[in-house]
């Protein structure tokens, strides 16, 4: 059984967060974590459809103005709140695969009780980083981010370059300057929808054993691979093999640090791997909702969506229309404007 002493961290917490007797008795035990119909893993799905988006724009040429069309649509147009929710959900269910972390607080809703550690989650969202394997379950959050930045900086570089090469292409000449207000007017529209999300990756992400194919991401030290190049998340007939080829998880050596302006969004991830560690996604669904929502990443998105639309707003051609994706929808190393995908990759240095 555990001691008084080895929760003494989180009574001092309590005692100033929720003055409720200590002798509250611990709670049933969680209930079997099963994926089907948790809010978490059915949020975080968009973000492996967005994902599974970049994987496709990094490495395939337009090959007509559609595709151009549909890549503004995807990275120019998401729905920011419901991009906003998937990554921070995703990046809390990756730091809940921390086993230290895990073990800890679930000892704390068993030594406390439910109601007491839900509402020190919430009135503290900053609480959950601090305890045991809370660092390092960060730790995984922020190089696993800092290789998926790395990794849209590549597809903006690939897409940039085709804007170049699509002022010698036919289509690529057209010229937009009658029509850009209705392409501006039609992404607007198309960003207010929430996007739909591909049945194989819903799939993946209501099976009963995503954690375990979570789990088995690397975060090694050496490797420079984001998850998405790892995997593929889009396999119809066998989804739940989709992570069969990669390498436990590995806390990387170098140690990084949070971006000042996304430290209380960070807190949300923690507090969502504590949250996902007792199955709340079921049991306190509305915490959880609140929780997910961060508003410095949706305002980030707006502004970025905003400069997206800007610049469409600008061009003459499809090939400037390629080249705002690049930049604004996408992002390019080295240059500081504020991007779509860059507000939900670029939280570490």
């Amino acid at each position: 059984m555990r001691t008084r002493t080895k929760f003494c961290a989180f009574a001092a917490f309590m005692a100033i967060a929720a003055p409720v007797a200590l002798s509250q008795g611990p709670t049933a035990p969680a209930p079997a974590a099963t994926a089907n119909g948790r809010l978490l893993p059915t949020t975080a799905a968009a973000y492996a459809e967005y994902q599974g988006k970049v994987s496709e724009v990094m490495v395939n040429k337009f090959g007509s103005a559609k595709d151009l069309d549909n890549a503004l649509n995807t990275f120019g147009a998401p729905n920011v709140d419901q991009l906003s929710s998937a990554w921070v959900s995703y990046s809390g269910i990756l730091a809940a695969q921390n086993p230290e972390f895990v073990k800890e607080v679930r000892n704390i809703d068993q030594y406390y009780g439910r109601e007491r550690l839900m509402l020190g989650l919430e009135r503290d969202l900053g609480y959950a980083k601090t305890l045991k394997g809370g660092s390092d379950a960060m730790q995984t959050v922020l190089a696993a981010n800092s290789r998926d930045a790395s990794r849209v900086s590549a597809a903006g570089a690939f897409v940039r370059e085709q804007s170049y090469t699509l002022q010698k292409v036919a289509w690529g000449k057209e010229d937009m300057r009658k029509k850009k207000d209705g392409v501006v007017s039609s992404l607007r529209s198309s960003s207010k929808s929430t996007k739909a999300v591909d049945a194989a990756v819903q799939k993946l992400f209501a099976g009963p054993d995503l954690n375990a194919m979570l789990a088995s991401f690397a975060a090694s030290p050496t490797g420079a691979e984001s998850l998405w190049d790892k995997v593929q998340v889009f396999t119809a007939s066998a989804p739940g093999k989709a992570f069969s080829s990669v390498s436990p998880v590995a806390v990387a050596s170098t140690q990084l640090t949070v971006v000042p302006e996304y430290q209380g969004t960070v807190n949300r991830m923690v507090t969502l791997a504590a949250l996902h560690a007792i199955d709340a996604d079921q049991s306190n669904a509305e915490q959880v909702k609140a929780t997910m929502a961060d508003p410095v990443a949706t305002q980030c998105l707006e502004a970025a969506q905003m400069e997206m639309f800007g610049c469409l707003s600008a061009v003459a051609s499809r090939s400037d229309q390629a080249f705002c994706l690049a930049r604004y929808g996408l992002r390019v190393s080295g240059e500081v404007q504020r991007s779509i995908a860059g507000c939900v990759t670029e939280i570490a240095k």
